[in-house]
């Protein structure tokens, strides 16, 4: 019997502290839901179209590239011999970036912490977004796009 009380009194414990514990975990849920991979649907800096992929890891880590729907091709064939009027229409039309992210949801922004970019300029840059979610799509605020354009909304559509 003795057992028995002590069980009850652990678990009424338990359900106790479960029902005590601050807001801050909902919190921290909601800012994983942002984790997952998803496209551009409008990136302004990138025209019509825009191809690639923002992927927000669970676990902090983010990669994120983007280009134009169309980048011409190199005549050379190789990827080292392009001309300058080809190299510069590929690297003013996409950019990659690597590093850490943080969601906080009470100031509803999201910090990308730049490790590597294809813009040299970016690397160990932190960008601070102002983002939101409605339903599959997550829109951000790009206040220093990397062409040097005026701030715009950048928006992504979560993959299925």
């Amino acid at each position: 019997m003795k057992n028995k009380t002590n069980l009850s009194s652990v678990s009424a414990l338990l359900l106790f502290a479960a029902l005590a514990l601050p807001t801050g975990n909902a919190s921290a849920q909601d800012a994983k839901s942002v984790a997952g991979t998803y496209t551009p649907v409008v990136a302004t800096s990138f025209g019509d179209n825009p191809r690639g992929q923002l992927i927000l890891g669970s676990d902090g880590h983010y990669s994120l590239n983007l280009a134009r729907a169309t980048l011409p091709k190199i005549a050379a064939g190789v990827r080292g011999k392009g001309t300058a009027e080809e190299n510069q229409a590929i690297v003013g039309g996409s950019v990659f970036h690597y590093g850490k992210y943080v969601v906080d949801v009470k100031e509803k922004t999201i910090t990308f912490n730049v490790e590597a970019s294809t813009f040299p300029n970016w690397d160990g840059a932190t960008f601070k977004r102002a983002f939101k979610v409605s339903g599959d799509q997550l829109t951000y605020t790009d206040n220093a796009p990397s062409d040097g354009s005026g701030a715009h909304d950048v928006i992504w559509k979560r993959v299925k």
